[in-house]
């Protein structure tokens, strides 16, 4: 059986700034909020909560996100996001300009589409090494504006 093989994601450089910021605004807001009012227990439980589910889940995001290739089957993961891709299945790898959601820490992304209309966009750092072990178990699988990486 072969090992597994871990990529983990690229980051962004500015992601965690932004998350950072966004992750504050909640509790700045509370204690803004609070300036007139005294801080209650059910406030300073709210503001609590606001400050470390966020850091948890970004922690756990920032943490785990990677694309695991385990025997045939490549596994995405991405905080509480699970996804598994039987390998045989994917058809097709492209280059993303997507900007929506997805199991990433970039915005330099790769799709990959497998069955018949599935599809999954990650942001692995070592795309080359990602794309040629994808492509040593799929030979046949297309790389559309992605050949240098054949």
């Amino acid at each position: 059986m072969e090992p597994e093989l871990r990529f983990p994601s690229k980051i962004d450089w500015w992601l965690p700034a932004i998350l950072g910021l966004a992750v504050l605004a909640a509790p700045i807001s509370i204690a803004l909020g609070a300036k007139h009012t005294p801080f209650t227990p059910a406030t300073l439980t709210m503001l609590g909560v606001s400050v470390a589910f966020p850091i948890v889940l970004v922690g756990w995001m920032f943490a785990n996100t990677a694309y695991v290739i385990e025997g045939s089957l490549l596994r995405v993961n991405c905080g509480p996001i699970k996804i598994a891709v039987p390998i045989d299945l994917i058809t097709r790898i492209d280059r993303s300009n997507t900007f929506g959601s997805a199991p990433t820490l970039s915005l330099s992304r790769i799709t990959i589409h497998y069955g018949r209309f599935s599809e999954v966009t990650i942001s692995p750092k070592d795309r080359r090494g990602f794309i040629r072990a994808i492509v040593a178990r799929v030979p046949n699988v297309v790389l559309e504006d992605l050949d240098e990486y054949r």
